[in-house]
């Protein structure tokens, strides 16, 4: 039994880091792509608060495409591609969010 809580809790941990991993990786990718640094922190932190790990982490693949865009149309153009629509949902509640500074 201990074993079984003890392995869960490295699971938890994994998981746990995963998330932060993808958080850090959108902040800087955003940044990349021409978002303030505060910007990018901030919808990190929203979308954080509104997806799941995996659809972090999908996100978080998917930015490596928006920071090779090197103009406002070719960012707007990559994001109009996330075929998941909670995920694209997402991001647009969290810019809003992080644009009106809440």
């Amino acid at each position: 039994m201990k074993r079984a809580i003890w392995v869960f809790g490295l699971l938890a941990m994994g998981a746990s880091a995963c998330a932060t991993a993808s958080k850090v990786t959108i902040a800087n990718r955003l940044e990349a792509a021409g978002l303030s640094r505060e910007n990018s922190v901030c919808m990190a932190r929203e979308l954080d608060d509104r997806l799941d790990d995996e659809q972090l982490a999908e996100f978080a693949r998917f930015t490596v495409q928006v920071s090779r865009s090197d103009t406002a149309k070719g960012v707007v153009s990559e994001l109009r591609k996330i075929s998941n629509p909670q995920i694209a949902s997402a991001v647009l509640r969290s810019s809003i969010a992080c644009a009106f500074g809440q």
